[in-house]
């Protein structure tokens, strides 16, 4: 069986998603057990990055009528109007998903009144720009989460999908999908404006003689929170001064912190306090 996709926004994430599809092992004990075997057909109007730039295509009727999944991977803003162009194509029996945690599949509802199944089907992982001259990776989906949430019939492509990058669908309620986001936020951006802090104390150790060492001296403490929190969870992984309630220790920190920086650790003392 042959699924033919196309993507509209082949951008950090879209590019990847090109790559990983066309390189499933179709009908191998790992990733394509499935059977399936995926064709691009187009990329709507650029690739961000000059990655298959040979099915870049300006029509978006031939987008929609020659294939039978279409993925919408632009920008949270710019989902609705590429639904909605996509919709005054007649695509009737195709299926579209969009790959925003933030959003749900409402976003596709013209799509959905023109007969296409629909469904938000979005990675919980991070997609970093692509360095210029690297190889993309082969499948950065393996053994990560989807959230699903949608049409049946799009529901089980997301099924086969993920299957086939070695991956998991979590099928969430679409009023409770904004959560997932929120707690993706916290543990990507949010733990990097923590090492940011972090990483700001370490420049005011620095001397003329002796530069600061560098957040990787740190790595080794973040991995191992991150082992504690995988086999022991989240409260009980807590330790240091907050754990022993050492007040003094806490305070000291703060006389020694700029005023933007105490704000954010105050605020996260005081978050850690409570049950």
């Amino acid at each position: 069986m042959t699924l033919k996709f196309s993507i509209i926004g082949a951008g950090n994430l879209g590019t990847r998603l090109i790559h990983a599809l066309l390189n499933c092992p179709a009908g191998s004990s790992g990733g394509g057990s499935s059977g399936v075997r995926y064709e691009l057909k187009y990329l709507y109007k650029k690739s961000k990055y000059g990655y298959y730039s040979s099915s870049v295509i300006n029509d978006i009727e031939p987008l929609v009528q020659e294939s039978d999944i279409i993925f919408i991977s632009t920008q949270e803003s710019k989902i609705k109007a590429a639904a909605q162009e996509a919709a005054a194509t007649n695509p009737a029996g195709k299926i579209f998903f969009h790959t925003s945690n933030c959003l749900t599949s409402d976003e596709l509802l013209s799509l959905k009144l023109k007969g296409a199944y629909t469904a938000s089907f979005s990675p919980l992982q991070t997609f970093p720009g692509i360095e210029p001259g690297k190889d993309i990776e082969l499948n950065p989906f393996k053994g990560i989460y989807f959230l699903a949430e949608g049409d049946k019939e799009a529901l089980q492509t997301t099924m086969e999908i993920a299957n086939d990058l070695e991956s998991k669908v979590l099928i969430v309620d679409k009023d409770k999908k904004i959560h997932y986001h929120t707690a993706a936020v916290c543990s990507s951006n949010f733990l990097i404006a923590i090492l940011k802090l972090a990483e700001r104390q370490l420049h005011k150790a620095g001397e003329p003689a002796q530069p600061a060492p560098g957040i990787e001296i740190m790595f080794p403490l973040i991995r191992q929170t991150l082992e504690n929190v995988a086999y022991r969870g989240v409260v009980e992984s807590l330790t240091g001064p907050f754990k022993r309630k050492e007040m003094g220790i806490i305070q000291k920190h703060l006389e020694h912190l700029e005023a933007d920086e105490a704000v954010l650790y105050k605020a996260l003392t005081e978050f850690l306090a409570k049950d």
